[in-house]
């Protein structure tokens, strides 16, 4: 029970250290105004037309190079895994390394539910007070889905008429906010593995690699082998626009969460075994 007690307020501790953190706020003022820029011109379009916006546009949104935009601000949050600081050796030696690490990894899967929570709401705000609640898709996202020539070139959020034909819009929105979750939890799992076992800054760059590889498998990659690409790029699974949700050839959403669910547990396992073994230089953390 002691040991719970460590873990959670560890975890808790990294959290208040957001209020003190310019760097947190920097993600969420530039997330708001990002998806307020994005969002802006479809919904200038709706009040054009006079049909309010419903509040699904959360599953549309991460379309390249939207996607990797938010990957990078994921990135960003969780660069300094594990989240060593000045205070970290009174509180590594109190708890112990392997409470402490293991607060690290809740800390991790909290911080991305906050994120993910706080994309989901700023996507539904920005749209005010062109948005008005709906069970349906709406006859704007209906519209533009089988024809997106309908809007301006200036609207930059594309809806895909798979999504709409297979998925009601609240279950598609609950799978994409999962999904968004899962993959924002997986790179700050993969930045902290490769941070501890490598080398600081090593998990950026291997997190930095994965973006790169999301958006070259919408490009060069797509055209060089196929689909076969999005099953290696579990970046590109942020957006459930690359999943099969019919016959076609793209990953199955179950494949997705198997091996996001697989890797996730491998590095923090691997994490973990280093962290509490390793010789660390404590006095350089900062």
């Amino acid at each position: 029970m002691d040991d719970v007690k460590s873990v959670l307020l560890c975890s808790q501790i990294n959290l208040k250290k957001w209020f003190v953190n310019p760097r947190i706020y920097t993600i969420f003022i530039v997330t708001f105004a990002f998806l307020f820029y994005h969002s802006y011109e479809l919904s200038r379009f709706s009040r054009e037309v006079g049909h309010n916006l419903t509040p699904w546009i959360f599953p549309h949104l991460f379309t390249p190079p939207v996607l990797q935009v938010f990957a990078f601000l994921v990135i960003l949050l969780f660069c300094d895994a594990p989240f060593k600081d000045h205070h970290a050796p009174f509180v590594i030696i109190r708890t112990g390394r392997k409470n402490w690490m293991i607060s690290q990894l809740v800390y991790l899967v909290w911080a991305s539910i906050i994120f993910t929570l706080f994309t989901f709401v700023t996507s539904v705000v920005v749209l005010l007070p062109s948005v008005q609640f709906s069970l349906e898709w709406g006859i704007v996202i209906e519209s533009l889905a089988h024809d997106v020539t309908l809007a301006p070139e200036t609207v930059t959020i594309f809806f895909n008429p798979n999504l709409l034909t297979q998925l009601t819009p609240i279950a598609a929105t609950t799978i994409s906010v999962f999904y968004f979750f899962l993959v924002t939890l997986f790179i700050g799992v993969v930045i902290l593995c490769f941070n501890t076992v490598l080398a600081k800054t090593a998990g950026i760059v291997v997190a930095g690699i994965l973006v790169a590889v999301s958006l070259f498998s919408n490009y060069l990659g797509f055209f060089s082998i196929g689909y076969l690409i999005y099953y290696l790029s579990p970046i590109s699974w942020m957006s459930i626009s690359t999943f099969n949700w019919d016959d076609g050839q793209l990953p199955a959403p179950s494949y997705a969460l198997i091996t996001l669910l697989i890797a996730i547990l491998v590095m923090s396992g691997a994490a973990y075994k280093v962290f509490i073994r390793k010789d660390m230089d404590l006095k350089g953390s900062g």
